[in-house]
């Protein structure tokens, strides 16, 4: 059995790949630098002994994520894990198309392509996990992150649509709805709550593979704020400024 990990180079995929590396798992690790990801590869291999392969392409090109039938390994996967995502500090609603494309691309139609690529095999298998990563912004519209926004929301939507398509199969699906990480996405911002360690989470998610768990929101001081924010009234919540 082995695990595709998108993002598998830095930050919370970084975290997972050797999380899972020193459970002895075996990897496939996405991103889009090479020598990132072999320097990576090479890491885990060293140090945990575990058979890593990776490939370089980026997730805002969707049409790429069909090179990944070709990877050593591929016929093995039975994990996809999708800690991937980007922002623009400029998304405000005005982006131009290209970019929009670009954002909602890489945060979620290239995790909709890649299941579609290995779910066949996941069924035929009758086992699997598929692991989603989402965001607190998605909880409701807002006048930042419009379309990094509006693209979680939609992963969250087709996450919980694929827990239904598999619920009378072996192949479980999660999904993680995520406060703020401390990866290169959050680095340098001023924010009105704690950053968790990306290891904190990575132990959380490969502790509950293999589980029926639904959607969690972490950290778990993020539950009841997450409740207050979608309970509270539009004439009250258009006049904050997050």
């Amino acid at each position: 059995m082995s695990a595709l990990v998108f993002g598998g180079s830095a930050g919370l995929g970084r975290a997972l790949a050797r999380t899972l590396a020193a459970r002895g798992e075996s990897l496939v690790l996405v991103a889009r630098d090479a020598r990132d990801l072999a320097a990576e590869a090479a890491h885990l291999r060293t140090l945990y002994g575990v058979a890593v392969e990776w490939m370089a392409l980026d997730a805002a090109d969707p049409q790429a994520t069909e090179k990944l039938a070709g990877v050593p390994g591929a016929a093995a996967i039975r994990r996809l894990i999708f800690p991937v995502g980007t922002g623009n500090d400029s998304d405000d609603g005005l982006l131009p198309p290209a970019t929009v494309a670009a954002l909602v691309n890489a945060n979620l139609t290239s995790v909709m392509a890649t299941v579609s690529l290995f779910l066949p095999q996941l069924l035929a298998a009758n086992v699997g996990t598929i692991v989603g990563i989402g965001s607190v912004a998605a909880l409701r519209g807002r006048n930042r992150n419009v379309t990094y926004a509006a693209a979680k929301r939609g992963l969250e939507s087709y996450f919980e649509s694929l827990r239904h398509r598999t619920a009378a199969t072996g192949v479980r699906v999660q999904f993680y709805r995520l406060g703020y990480v401390d990866t290169q996405l959050s680095f340098g911002r001023r924010l009105p709550l704690p950053k968790a360690s990306p290891q904190a989470i990575a132990r959380t998610i490969a502790g509950n593979l293999g589980r029926d768990i639904g959607c969690r929101t972490l950290p778990a001081f993020w539950r009841p704020i997450s409740w207050a924010l979608r309970a509270l009234p539009w004439r009250l919540y258009r006049r904050l400024n997050f």
